[in-house]
This record gives structure tokens, C-alpha cells and sequence, in this order.
């Protein structure tokens, strides 16, 4: 008996109108619970998380067809690696491309506007800091020397607190690039600003949308995501953490070729 190979992943491209349908048909096909099926849809649109066999895709998206949710499979190994995205600090927008500095000011990357592919953008919820809080010095000096002079035992040292350090959420932006398919990642306040020349401001917060901006507005061809147009907008998306904005750019590029290439059908016709 042959093998079958678990190697395709399901997409979802927008919330189905009928859950419950959707619901009905995935646990149908692929064996799933129908609550965890449920609790995925609830999610959609988005990428299935389990490997499918292509008999598996096959009806899954002719039932979806059906349900006039739009949807499509891709291998394994087409799927598009986004992670783990490259961190960048000091970039500069010029009229021919996207140049990229390392940390010394070598340059490393340049990404002329026609391969630049996605911009993803939004503001991404930071992980509360925990730090180990103890007494200063000179209360442990004082509280020694009362012990000796009093000529009690050294009590024990009080176990050390731990102080919760609430961080503010930070804006993000995923860039993508083609051939080859690279992705950066721009993080507002570990950004260098210094190519805004006149335009600087005091805040990270407050130079990072006059750099998305010039980016988007240079990079014709790029497709925007909807949270980056938010960001514009001044009513920026929250993501709860960086790889769920890298979750995200990834299922927008798919959107963006399966957008293309239904355009493109329709265009030549029957």
C-alpha cells in the first residue's frame, strides 16, 4: 500500500459566512474534533495548522468552492519562509531602493523598489519585564552592623522580589522582498532614523510612520496589507506578538498571488 504524504496546507482567505458549514466539513474530512475545527474557523481566515494529504485538499476545497469561501492549497515546500525574519536598525529610503546597514554601517542589503513584494505593518504587544529587586547596599551595611553591635544572630537574607516592568506595545514592519525572497524586520525603537535628515523627531513612535510612509509610497509595485494602511491612517492593527505579524504578512502574500492570479483569469476570459 502506498504512502500518502501529508505535504500540502490548507488557506483560508476570508471568514466563511456559514461557520458552522465550514465547521461540518473540515472535521468531516480530516477527522478533527468538531469543537477544534470549530475553534479554528472562529479564527479564519488563516492558514489550517496540520499537513494535509492532496486527496484531503482536494475535497476540502471543493467543498469550500461550494461555500463560496474563497481558498486554495500549497506544498510544503512552496509555501513562502518568512521566519526568522532579519532584524534591521538603520535603513534608508533612496530614489532606486531600500539600502540596509549593518550595526557598524557596512552596508548589507539593497532592495531595489521593484522586489520589494509586502509591507506589513501594525503594533505589536511587548512582554511585561520581570527584575529581581534587592535591598541597596547600605541597608544591608546598617542592618549588619546593628546585628553585630547587638550581638544577635545575622538573620537570613530576605529572598529577593521580583518587579513586574510593564513595556508599552511597539510598532513593527515586515518587508518582504524577491528573488531572492528575503524578509526584514523593522522595529520602531531599535530603528536608526537618521536618513529622515530634517524630518527627525524626538520619538521613535513618531519616525517610524514617516518611514513606513516613505517606504509604501516608494515601493509601487510592493502589496500593502491592510494593517499597514491602518498604521497610515493613524489607527494602527495590534498583534499579540511578533510572529503573529509574521503569521500575518505571510497569509497576505498568499492573498496577493491568489488575488494576481484570479485577476488574471478573469481577465483572458472563458
Amino acid at each position: 500500500m502506498a504512502k500518502v504524504e501529508n505535504d500540502y496546507r490548507l488557506v483560508l482567505f476570508e471568514a466563511p459566512a456559514d461557520p458552522r458549514g465550514v465547521r461540518d466539513l473540515m472535521a468531516g474530512v480530516t477527522g478533527i474534533h468538531p469543537t477544534d475545527a470549530m475553534q479554528w474557523v472562529a479564527r479564519a481566515p488563516g492558514v489550517w495548522p496540520r499537513p494535509l494529504a492532496e486527496g484531503e485538499v482536494r475535497e476540502l476545497l471543493d467543498g469550500l468552492y461550494e461555500l463560496g469561501v474563497p481558498a486554495e492549497a500549497h506544498r510544503l515546500d512552496l509555501l513562502p519562509a518568512l521566519s526568522p525574519a532579519r532584524t534591521i536598525h538603520d535603513a534608508a529610503v533612496l530614489p532606486q531602493g531600500l539600502r540596509v546597514k549593518g550595526l557598524r554601517g557596512e552596508p548589507t542589503h539593497w532592495v531595489p523598489w521593484e522586489k520589494v513584494e509586502l509591507v506589513a505593518a501594525g503594533r505589536v504587544a511587548a512582554e511585561d519585564e520581570y527584575r529581581d529587586v534587592s535591598p541597596p547596599p547600605i541597608v544591608q551595611a546598617v542592618v549588619t552592623g546593628l546585628n553585630a553591635l547587638l550581638r544577635r544572630p545575622m538573620a537570613h537574607r530576605r529572598r529577593q522580589r521580583a518587579m513586574r516592568i510593564v513595556k508599552e506595545p511597539a510598532f513593527e514592519a515586515i518587508v518582504v522582498r524577491k528573488d531572492p525572497r528575503i524578509s526584514f524586520r523593522v522595529v520602531a525603537h531599535k530603528m536608526n532614523y537618521s536618513a529622515l535628515g530634517e524630518r527627525l523627531l524626538p520619538s521613535a513612535a513618531a519616525n517610524f510612520p514617516i518611514l513606513l510612509a516613505d517606504l509604501c509610497a516608494h515601493a509601487q509595485w510592493a502589496f500593502l496589507a491592510d494593517s499597514t494602511l491602518d498604521v497610515l491612517g493613524g489607527r494602527p492593527a495590534e498583534f499579540s506578538s511578533s510572529q503573529a505579524l509574521l503569521d500575518y504578512a505571510q497569509h497576505r502574500l498568499l492573498w496577493s498571488w491568489y488575488r494576481r492570479d484570479r485577476d488574471a483569469a478573469a481577465a483572458e476570459g472563458p
